[in-house]
């Protein structure tokens, strides 16, 4: 199973609700999962800059099977620089054009929270 959880909210428990919710999956041995996103965009791109007040669980990631991904457009529009953000988080040119490319190959949606 491929999963991509879309975290879009700036509000600082919806971030904590939805690396729960990736780290209950992780937990989960019913779930038999191959891949899993966590993809952030909007306003909640700032849970992955460096210094958020979820960085350390952000940065946590990084050492599980989950890839990390920001949208670009929203770093941009928020006068951000791609250095502002954890090491293990890769922008993509658009948050949401990579959350239908992830769906169209095959990706479980989940909207956290």
């Amino acid at each position: 199973m491929q999963v991509v959880f879309h975290l879009s909210s700036g509000d600082v428990d919806d971030w904590r609700h939805a690396l729960g919710n990736v780290r209950n999956l992780l937990a989960d041995d019913t779930a038999d999962v191959d891949d899993v996103v966590l993809l952030v965009n909007g306003d909640a791109i700032r849970a992955v800059e460096a210094g958020s007040p979820v960085s350390t669980e952000v940065r946590a990631l990084g050492e599980t099977p989950v890839r990390c991904l920001g949208c670009r457009n929203s770093v941009s529009s928020r006068d951000m620089a791609a250095t502002d953000l954890l090491a293990n988080v890769d922008l993509v040119p658009s948050g949401v054009g990579e959350l239908a490319r992830l769906q169209d190959e095959g990706y479980a949606y989940l909207k956290v929270p």
